[in-house]
């Protein structure tokens, strides 16, 4: 049975490193993204069955890479994580 891909989209090393080190732990097949437009990339080439993806990257909002997944993979689950949470920006991610 093939391993479930998961892609883990955060600008910040230690923090994709941590989430990714995890779910390997767990047998998770994990991609790792560093910007935006990596990611983007990402998905157009391979299928994730799960995308954890920050909110705030240097290149590419994360929220429009959730539209973006939204279009071309539906079927695709998404985490949205931050470190950097407004009222504003939770509500637009939970309406995606």
């Amino acid at each position: 049975m093939p391993k479930e891909q998961i892609l883990v989209v955060d600008d910040v090393d230690s923090i994709r490193s941590f989430i990714t080190i995890n779910l390997e732990c767990e047998g998770y097949e994990v991609y790792q993204a560093s910007r935006g437009q990596e990611a983007i990339k990402m998905i157009e080439a391979f299928f994730f069955n799960l995308v954890i993806l920050d909110i705030m990257l240097p290149d590419i909002d994360g929220l429009k890479i959730l539209k973006f997944i939204r279009k071309v993979s539906p079927e695709t689950m998404v985490i949205m994580v931050t470190g950097y949470a407004s009222l504003d920006s939770s509500i637009l991610a939970m309406k995606e």
